[in-house]
């Protein structure tokens, strides 16, 4: 029954995906515009982009690995690797990636309940940095290109500001979510898993969130930069209306988990915030549609070769798996 249900929620979402994908792709290709744009583009440009993909997952590997060594010092470099392509083909097929939390399946030598929570803080870093620079860049979008009342401006501003001062007062400091965890933990059922799970932030510091913090928006640079030479293949565009626009791109495909992979809703966004800065439809579409290529699709084809490979070891090894 459990299985229906989820086989039904991704047939959906395939299902919202590909109608955000064929109404998006209908309005943008007038004239045969995306074909047109393709024609005309540099592909010295995209060559640019693809090559980006080696140091955006390297910073993916190197945090993923960072964070695995803050409880497990012993992890040697490969197997994060490994789990990192793992979750590549797992978060493929999810909305907002949240496949990639399976990570711990990975793992057979250690808790993979710890392994879990050292995978949702990796997450969590990426989302902190996208909804921060999101933000602060959908509020000067806001400011210099929308002629909205001031008395909806100031409130919106100032929830923002609020917003991320608590969000990074609490990312500095993860004793305190440690603390508070714990403290929740004794009012729960199952407290031994639930502890096994929080016990990820044992070893955390506050050098490690300014680490975190620092990959994480190093990762977000590789990504913008990516994004932006895919745009500058099909037209001209200023580096900073295009930060705005791709980290406001960022936070809407947070924000709207609904699609297989993204698929509409990154395009979409691309489309709508880069028409503000006079950027084509059809460059923008054809942009997106290449970042799902190369940054999704790529790493996902090529880490699936590691979930068949986990599948057949546990037909092989169908013995009990250690927890």
């Amino acid at each position: 029954m459990v299985t229906s249900k989820k086989n039904l929620l991704l047939l959906l979402k395939i299902a919202v995906g590909g109608v955000l994908l064929y109404v998006l792709y209908r309005e943008v290709n007038q004239g045969h515009a995306i074909l047109s744009a393709f024609r005309s583009a540099n592909w010295l440009d995209v060559l640019i982009c693809a090559l980006l993909l080696f140091p955006n997952f390297f910073i993916q590997y190197y945090k993923w690995r960072y964070l695995l060594r803050t409880r497990f010092p012993e992890v040697n470099n490969l197997v994060p690797m490994q789990s990192l392509l793992f979750g590549s083909a797992l978060g493929f097929v999810t909305p907002g990636n949240l496949g990639e939390l399976a990570r711990g399946l990975f793992f057979k030598q250690y808790d993979r309940l710890v392994i879990t929570g050292l995978n949702v803080i990796d997450k969590l870093f990426g989302i902190i940095m996208f909804v921060t620079l999101g933000l602060l860049s959908l509020n000067i979008i806001i400011l210099t290109h929308f002629h909205w009342h001031p008395f909806v401006v100031f409130p919106i501003f100032t929830i923002s500001l609020l917003f991320l001062i608590f969000v990074w007062l609490v990312t500095l400091n993860p004793h305190w979510v440690r603390s508070f965890l714990y403290g929740i933990n004794t009012m729960l059922p199952v407290r031994d898993k639930i502890k096994s799970f929080i016990s990820c932030l044992d070893n955390f510091r506050r050098r490690d969130s300014l680490s975190m913090l620092g990959l994480s928006f190093s990762w977000v640079l590789i990504i913008f930069f990516q994004y932006h030479t895919l745009v500058l293949a099909f037209t001209n565009v200023s580096i900073f209306d295009s930060f705005l626009a791709v980290n406001a791109v960022l936070i809407t495909k947070i924000a709207l988990p609904v699609s297989f992979a993204d698929l509409g809703i990154r395009e979409g966004a691309a489309v709508f915030y880069y028409t503000i800065f006079g950027v084509p439809h059809a460059a923008a579409f054809n942009a997106a549609i290449l970042i799902f290529v190369i940054n999704f699709l790529l790493p996902a084809l090529v880490g699936s070769y590691y979930v068949f490979k986990l599948r057949w070891d546990l037909k092989v090894n169908s013995g009990p798996v250690k927890e």
